[in-house]
């Protein structure tokens, strides 16, 4: 073989080792996506349940409606984290698009919370939400999701609000990512119809 052959083999080799690089960087972004939404999903399930089984031992604790409304986001995260991280780990797009849209109001609602933090925001409603927590706790609680975001926005904590801004980020970068967009794109189409 000649040393124009063997240069030429060299460029295709060098294109099937750059995509196959691409594919293992999209395959790390996309898993990690998908573990971080399921920690999402998880984080959301635990901070409805807090509010839950707080409402039910002291009523009076929490706004009923800020509370009800709350859970119901909370849960609403929760199925578009885990529903979006199944369908980007069978490398659909949708998922991808739905822990971007997720993560991104996870992420806005956690800014609010720093904004309300910042010109010290009172709804003068008397809304009735836990207490304000020592900052080792307050991150704790910003992890808790859609309630976490919630809870730095009624209590003006800021390291409630700054978990809650993590979280969403942690979930977004991953998800928006272009090596995990072409991870999905990349997926094998199934053959339509039969061969004859």
């Amino acid at each position: 073989m000649d040393h124009h052959a063997v240069a030429g083999l060299g460029i295709p080799l060098a294109i099937m080792v750059v995509r196959e690089t691409k594919s293992t960087v999209g395959e790390v972004t996309a898993i990690t996506a998908v573990c971080l939404a399921g920690v999402a999903a998880v984080a959301n399930l635990i901070g409805a349940l807090v509010l839950v089984r707080t409402h039910l031992r002291d009523p009076g604790l929490l706004d009923d409606s800020l509370m009800l409304f709350t859970t119901l986001a909370a849960l609403l995260a929760a199925i578009a984290f885990g529903y979006g991280a199944v369908l980007l780990a069978r490398r659909d797009e949708t998922g991808r698009w739905m822990l971007i849209v997720a993560a991104g109001t996870q992420l806005v609602l956690g800014l609010f919370g720093l904004l309300a933090t910042l010109v010290n925001f009172d709804s003068e409603y008397g809304i009735h939400w836990f207490a304000a927590e020592p900052v080792l706790r307050s991150i704790v609680v910003g992890f808790g999701g859609v309630p976490g975001a919630v809870t730095a926005i009624v209590n003006h904590s800021w390291a409630a609000g700054l978990s809650a801004v993590a979280l969403g980020a942690l979930v977004l970068l991953p998800a928006a990512l272009p090596w995990t967009a072409s991870y999905t794109a990349a997926r094998p189409r199934p053959d339509v119809g039969t061969a004859v």
